[in-house]
């Protein structure tokens, strides 16, 4: 259940009777080369959220649409970043007001990978938990790649399962680097734009409906195992 559609009354009375635990989407806006949206980390972390809401009761709070993205993506339009300071303020200063309001514990829910974009949210508070979803066993699923690259052949699968409509596949410009030489791109050690760098990485061409369905699967497994126990309401723990 969305909370962004309650009134502020309804809240507290779910947070009283139903589940005292808040679902955080953290999205960010980013490109994904010339075939997937800017929006593609938030649409898929906001589907997740609503599975496990619907899972465990935990109301969903309004999505955080920005996080820390790569330096030398200030080249690609649309794109933007928040440091990585500012993004844990902004959960300490959220959570810290719900807090006040009755909520037990707060997830964080990401599908973004930047290291330091993972970094700023890991271990805030006893009461906060991160979760990556993208963090689970890809290669018996993709043919070309044996792990998730950037919108990449499990994220174009995954895109091409949950909203189809959205994803471009006569623009797919493939260009892969291998990690040894993404390194310093990865790690935000310099701002400009690999050569033949587009916005992707790995083997899009390769994406399928049906391998979307069967990461989302496991997606959903692995995100119900790691967080279900932490969003009990507090009268069953």
């Amino acid at each position: 259940m969305l909370m962004i559609d309650m009134t502020w009354n309804e809240v507290e009375k779910y947070i009283l009777e139903v589940n005292d635990n808040l679902i955080i989407p953290v999205g960010t806006c980013e490109q994904h080369g010339y075939h997937l949206p800017l929006g593609n980390d938030i649409f898929i972390v906001e589907y997740m959220a609503n599975i496990l809401s619907e899972e465990t009761n935990a109301l969903v709070a309004p999505t955080l649409n920005y996080g820390v993205n790569l330096p030398c993506d200030v080249h690609l339009a649309g794109t933007t970043s928040i440091k990585p300071e500012t993004l844990k303020e902004i959960i300490v200063s959220i959570t810290d007001w719900w807090r006040q309001q009755g909520f037990k514990h707060f997830l964080l829910l990401t599908y973004h990978g930047d290291p330091f974009h993972i970094q700023a949210m890991e271990k805030i508070s006893s009461d906060i938990k991160l979760y990556d979803i993208s963090e689970i066993e890809y290669s018996d699923i993709l043919e070309k790649q044996s792990s998730i690259r950037h919108a990449c052949e499990a994220e174009t699968s995954v895109a091409l399962f949950l909203y189809p409509q959205k994803v471009k596949m006569e623009l797919v410009r493939e260009h892969d680097i291998q990690f040894d030489d993404f390194k310093k791109y990865l790690f935000h050690e310099v701002n400009n734009l690999p050569e033949g760098y587009v916005g992707n990485l790995g083997y899009p061409s390769f994406a399928t409906k049906e391998k979307g369905s069967k990461i989302i699967s496991r997606m959903i497994d692995s995100m119900l195992n790691e967080c279900y126990d932490f969003l009990k309401p507090s009268y069953l723990r």
